[in-house]
């Protein structure tokens, strides 16, 4: 299959970017590259979705590899995967004689590894600019579960299902196969949650960086992860459920001892983001210098000042969201500018894994979850039309039309970054509301 027929292919199964933000993966793949770079880090505590398709679907993921590699044109493509993990390793390790190109790169078990700046500066001694993205410096990074719909995609299937791991407070912890537009609440009863109901909470996404989920009938997307279970009075629900009274506490609690930012991955990268300089600011009830206010958006949210550093009970992370949110698109943007070379304690200053499940109090809910394949069918979905970056797909279906696994709802709107839609189940649109398209179950998916 050449070039254009794969971006053709990725693009018509609606193919996004399966563990980050959702963006259009055709669109990535339209960029040149030196290098390709495979994420499979997965650093949040409890998450094992890339682990588990790298263990039992190695043959689909290596063929959406090379698909990528081609298409972008890289001369080298490296596969990144925890160096914990050593049968994973090893059973890689057997199909790089027949891929020259392909190479195998251990990486240590910190967090967040899996961010893509701290990735290509692991794999390639390279460190990307602040606000940059990782082409600017010759490489393009995929996630894995992106690539294993890479191939399904070359095969002429859309992107129906999605891989979600239930751990945490749960009976059997595992990895799913989930219809999307699938509710929260399904999901998580699969696992069968060990507390009484109403006693436990779901945080979706990871521990680290998810949110709680408010609403169990919410469906899991294409940009699903993880669904971790906790008690309702965990560490972990009570400060992601946070956030008003952690942004009020800044404003008078803060001591200055710059934990957040000397232990802050983009800061210890060289770029110019200095956490302890905004709670200052905020402290001091002045108002916040632009150029101070403008570095919130060099930070990734990936919570390492809130959740790991600050003993305070702090979130500058929540700062920065909120100084975002006030940075309009008239405002002035300076240009920022890394330090000459990474900063002195980037090494020490990494948070192991380890050590961080157990600093979130997770350590006897961090369970293995294997892959346990398709999760029994519900009877209903409630299938967004935006799971992506970009505009909402164009709905191409409606009420009362019979539909059947990978039936296209929704069509990426012509000339608009975005993504399309298609059909989890065989079954008929009963509602087309909220942006959501509702099918019910009829039974047969075959």
């Amino acid at each position: 299959m050449d070039r254009e027929a794969i971006l053709a292919a990725v693009e018509a199964a609606g193919v996004v970017g399966a563990g980050g933000a959702g963006f259009p993966t055709h669109v990535k793949l339209k960029s040149a590259c030196e290098v390709l770079i495979v994420n499979g880090a997965e650093c949040e505590p409890l998450l094992q979705v890339d682990k588990e398709l790298l263990h039992h679907r190695l043959p689909v993921v290596l063929e959406g590899i090379a698909a990528a590699r081609e298409v972008v044109g890289a001369k080298r493509a490296y596969l990144a995967v925890k160096g914990k993990y050593d049968s994973l390793l090893r059973k890689i390790k057997r199909h790089l004689a027949s891929r020259p190109w392909l190479e195998l790169v251990p990486l240590p078990d910190i967090y967040p590894i899996g961010d893509e700046h701290l990735l290509v500066y692991e794999v390639l001694g390279r460190r990307v600019p602040p606000r940059g993205i990782p082409l600017q410096v010759g490489a393009v990074v995929l996630n894995v579960e992106t690539l294993y719909n890479v191939a399904k995609a070359l095969a002429g299937e859309g992107v129906t299902q999605t891989y979600v791991t239930v751990n945490g407070a749960v009976a059997e912890p595992g990895t799913w196969s989930v219809p999307i537009g699938t509710p929260v609440e399904e999901v998580v009863k699969a696992a069968r949650p060990l507390l009484e109901s109403g006693s436990w909470a779901v945080v979706s996404g990871g521990p680290m960086m998810g949110e709680v989920v408010d609403d169990l009938s919410q469906p899991v997307t294409k940009t699903s992860k993880g669904l971790i279970v906790l008690p309702r009075d965990h560490v972990v629900i009570t400060r992601l459920s946070a956030q008003q009274a952690l942004l009020r506490w800044a404003y008078s609690v803060c001591c200055q001892c710059t934990m957040c930012t000397d232990l802050c991955p983009r800061h210890l990268l060289g770029h110019p983001l200095w956490p302890h300089r905004l709670m200052r600011a905020l402290a001091a009830g002045g108002p916040v210098d632009g150029e101070i206010a403008a570095g919130a958006l060099l930070c990734s949210e990936c919570g390492v000042c809130d959740q790991y550093a600050c003993f305070m009970g702090l979130s500058p992370r929540r700062v920065n969201q909120m100084l975002k949110a006030k940075l309009g698109p008239s405002q002035r943007i300076p240009e920022f500018s890394m330090s000459e070379a990474i900063r002195p304690g980037y090494v020490d200053g990494q948070v192991p894994a380890e050590r961080l499940a157990a600093h979130l109090k997770l350590a006897r809910w961090n369970h293995p979850a294997p892959l346990r394949g398709m999760l029994p069918g519900g009877t209903r979905v409630a299938i967004p039309l935006k799971q992506h970056v970009g505009v909402p797909a164009q709905c191409q279906v409606e009420v009362g039309e019979a539909v059947k696994p990978g039936t296209l709802l929704g069509r990426m709107a012509e000339g608009k970054l975005g993504a399309s839609v298609h059909s989890s189940i065989a079954g008929t649109v009963t509602a087309i509301a909220d942006g959501k398209v509702v099918i019910e179950r009829d039974g047969s998916d075959d």
